[in-house]
């Protein structure tokens, strides 16, 4: 009988401990949950599909709409003249900039800090531009996708989009974090998301090294 009392004190102190445990680790967010249909993986234990859908909405939207964007002439110059005129030096075309900013800001995916961002990109190509003229080869800074980060046909990735898997991170309620690797680009993107007026928005893309 006293071996038994000894145990049971021990037995219910060892099983309070494992409930403490993992009652802190769901306060601390560290679950990861995981979606095996849609290969999404959630980190902070929320649902986040709306975050997810966002991702994959604007990239098949860009890869519908990337041959219109990219009618907008934002870069001038170049060595491809007529006969019998002198090419000229490349240029920022600031005109043609706006159209193509207002074109991106129709799809209704992007925040008005990325858009400004997205136009900073052409001041700093202008400047660099000015200050190292040229008029041969691809226009420095402007000779790859600028969502996709890539010289490849990416549209080839449309169909792994729904396929890849998506881990997203919260950042708290009005910020978070998607990542997620397309194979046939070969890139690991990172779309950090803000919350504005109850909906969310693409505030930055970027490539990364991991998931």
């Amino acid at each position: 009988m006293k071996r038994i009392i000894i145990c049971v004190p021990i037995l219910i102190l060892f099983i309070q401990s494992c409930q403490n445990k993992d009652s802190n680790q769901l306060k601390s967010g560290s679950i990861v949950k995981s979606d095996s249909v849609n290969k999404e993986e959630v980190n902070s234990g929320i649902n986040a599909k709306e975050e997810i859908e966002l991702v994959k909405s604007f990239m098949k939207w860009y890869i519908k709409n990337v041959n219109t964007l990219y009618k907008f002439n934002t870069i001038g110059g170049g060595a491809n003249v007529a006969e019998n005129e002198e090419p000229q030096n490349y240029f920022v075309n600031f005109s043609e900039v706006e159209k193509y900013i207002v074109e991106l800001k129709k799809s209704g995916f992007l925040t008005e800090n990325f858009l400004k961002n997205e136009k900073q990109i052409f001041i700093e190509g202008e400047k660099y531009f000015k200050e190292n003229p040229e008029n041969d080869g691809p226009p420095y800074g402007f000779d790859y996708d600028r969502f996709f980060f890539t010289q490849e046909a990416f549209e080839e990735d449309l169909p792994n989009i729904d396929k890849s898997k998506y881990v997203v991170n919260q950042k708290g309620e009005f910020n978070s974090e998607v990542k997620f690797y397309l194979p046939i680009c070969g890139i690991t993107y990172k779309y950090s998301l803000k919350k504005v007026n109850e909906k969310w928005f693409i505030d930055k893309i970027e490539s990364v090294d991991t998931l």
